[in-house]
């Protein structure tokens, strides 16, 4: 393989070392890096170096199998995909996360009308209209702004998969819903 791209992942799943390399080739146990760049998380150093061996538990099956766009599989498709990853050892805490997000992204169009719903109520009686429309856009906006963070950090293992998809939704619902009830007279 030429142009191949190594990280190194701890316990947690946190991104411990990243490696560039131009080849890989197999040695049985694990892969040869050839012309490879490291770059250690924890000291911010990059350092080169001829050749390293990586991935001693890694086999030709493992790498032979097909990666996974998590945006163009449906539900179910995407949850054999997960199936067939676990199956053989790989990391699943990204396509996890997408895989619930497949269900909390869709509700953002019932959560929307709620974050805008400042608007629209209680204008009749104070007034400040254009004050509550710019609250109401800066709380959708700021949801999915949030919902991207949040997803990026499931994909790296900073969040668990399910906390990753659902925490966004339901900390906009209750913010909401809070500023709804506070902005009623």
């Amino acid at each position: 393989m030429e142009d191949v791209t190594w990280y190194e992942r701890g316990d947690g799943g946190q991104l411990i070392q990243q490696v560039r390399a131009e080849s890989a080739t197999f040695a049985n146990p694990g892969w040869t890096l050839s012309g490879a760049e490291q770059f250690d998380v924890a000291a911010a150093d990059t350092s080169r170096t001829e050749t390293m061996l990586v991935g001693e538990g890694l086999t030709i099956a493992q790498i032979e199998l097909d990666s996974v766009d998590a945006d163009a599989q449906g539900f179910f498709e995407l949850g054999d995909s997960i199936d067939a990853y676990e199956a053989v050892g790989r990391r699943t805490s990204e396509l996890r996360a997408k895989w619930w997000h497949k269900l909390s992204g869709p509700l953002s169009a019932f959560l929307m009308p709620l974050l805008g719903a400042v608007a629209a109520f209680g204008l009749a009686r104070s007034g400040q209209l254009f004050l509550r429309a710019i609250i109401g856009m800066a709380l959708g906006f700021a949801y999915f702004v949030v919902d991207n963070a949040a997803l990026a950090m499931g994909s790296f293992g900073g969040y668990p998969p399910f906390l990753a998809a659902w925490a966004p939704f339901f900390l906009f619902a209750l913010i909401g819903e809070t500023v709804l009830i506070r902005t009623e007279e």
